[in-house]
């Protein structure tokens, strides 16, 4: 067993540590951002134009502010993350390894486009040497993608005239012969430049041969119509192409909160009816996507197992409140120490105090029993035979429910009031008795 001065360091100092594990928690609360940066890329794609919805229903909730990031695409934004200057971000499949972060929600399914002028004679990818096609700018998603058909096809970047231009300039450059634009079909830049009517789409036709290579990327089609055009809708017959996941990733660090916020956004009604090309993929149940390391509050949302859920939760909000609650306990456990203590020299104080008590009446005691041996006088001693029944009363008081019937000093006590009374009752039965004798003596004097 702890002696007590042990015990009262140690219900300081739990009760110290549980107010610095309070303080280090609010810290941390107040430390944790309330904005959300999320990567794009340029002003004028899909990614922003989608970010921009994200941002607006976001912001509705009332809980964080969205900060938009442009950047040059889904390469510059897996470096971002990385670089801890951007929460989450808008990453291609196939164009950037999600390695080291967190898949957060699959979004649309990315095609690529193969786009010339209505008057080129480009027929096929085979015809790209010696032209001038634009791939994308460095860090896009667009480039990695076109540069990776590339070199399937065993053609060198260097061999394609200006092809670091963003595909827009194909309505400003007339020397600009195409372009080949991975990007969701909802792309404001894109249908900005069939809607011209100067262009037109070339199939894929190695599809399904690309696909067989590539584990990220499905052979798919653009259906017939799908782009309106000044000369008609763009394509004229369904368009065999390729087709990529685009996603929302994150750092492995972003808060579960966070993450929930945005899936609320995400998948809401409103969402859906700003972005209805959005895929209603579980990734926990893709083929491609199972694989892919997801951020434990996406974990928990895409999980079938709807009975686990509330306890994934759960221990997810005990995760991220372990300080505070390691605190609770520490300060229950503290303040059960500190009100044991109290409780302890209380009783202690009272058990002094009855003590104290005691010993006075014991002192009492001796000096009446120096008193009475004095004393000749009987009406004295029944005086002090008095005091001694009283002393005696006093001590059985204090002893009665405050666990002192066993205590070496009461004992004692009660003993030298006893033996008090007995001397005082031994000398008042003397007395009488030698007055008895004295009135008869006297008696028979007179007679």
């Amino acid at each position: 067993m702890l002696n007590f001065r042990t015990r009262w360091w140690l219900s300081w100092i739990l009760v110290i540590g549980a107010a610095l594990l309070i303080i280090y928690w609010s810290a941390q609360q107040a430390t944790q951002s309330r904005v959300i940066r999320l990567a794009t890329a340029s002003a004028g794609g899909y990614y922003h134009e989608f970010g921009s919805h994200l941002k607006e229903i976001i912001e509705q909730q009332g809980r964080y502010d969205v900060e938009l990031i442009e950047t040059r695409g889904s390469v510059d934004n897996r470096g971002r993350l990385l670089k801890d200057e951007a929460d989450m971000a808008i990453i291609m499949i196939g164009s950037a390894t999600l390695q080291n972060l967190r898949l957060v929600a699959p979004l649309w399914h990315d095609h690529m486009h193969l786009i010339v002028r209505r008057d080129s004679d480009l027929q096929s990818l085979m015809d790209l040497p010696g032209r001038n096609i634009t791939l994308g700018v460095e860090g896009s998603g667009y480039r990695a993608q076109a540069t990776m058909m590339l070199d399937h096809l065993g053609i060198d970047p260097g061999e394609i005239g200006m092809n670091d231009l963003y595909f827009s300039q194909l309505l400003e450059n007339e020397e600009l012969e195409g372009a080949i634009v991975t990007t969701g079909m909802l792309n404001p830049d894109l249908r900005s430049v069939l809607v011209s009517g100067e262009f037109r789409l070339v199939p894929i036709n190695l599809a399904e041969g690309y696909a067989l290579n590539h584990s990220q990327i499905n052979p798919t089609q653009i259906p017939a119509g799908t782009y309106p055009s000044v000369r008609g809708p763009l394509p004229d017959t369904n368009l065999k192409t390729l087709g990529t996941l685009a996603v929302l990733a994150s750092r492995t660090d972003v808060p579960d909160a966070l993450v929930q916020a945005v899936h609320q956004a995400l998948f809401s009604e409103e969402m859906r009816r700003k972005a209805p090309t959005l895929v209603d993929i579980n990734p926990l149940e893709d083929r491609l996507l199972r694989y892919t390391p997801m951020h434990p509050a996406s974990e928990r949302y895409y999980n079938p197992h709807a009975g686990l859920d509330q306890f994934s939760r759960s221990l997810a909000w005990l995760n991220e409140n372990r300080w505070l609650i390691l605190a609770f306990f520490a300060a229950v456990g503290g303040g059960w120490l500190q009100i044991k203590q109290l409780q302890k020299m209380r009783s202690q104080r009272k058990k002094s105090n009855l003590e104290s008590g005691l010993e006075k009446i014991f002192r009492e005691a001796v000096e009446l029993e120096r008193s009475q041996k004095e004393a000749k006088d009987l009406r004295l001693l029944h005086r002090y035979l008095n005091e001694a029944l009283n002393l005696k009363h006093q001590a059985v008081t204090l002893a009665q429910g405050n666990h002192l019937n066993d205590s070496v000093l009461f004992l004692t006590t009660l003993q030298q009031c006893s033996d008090v009374l007995r001397q005082l009752e031994w000398r008042l039965a003397g007395l009488q008795v030698n007055e008895v004798a004295k009135r008869q003596a006297e008696a028979a004097t007179h007679s």
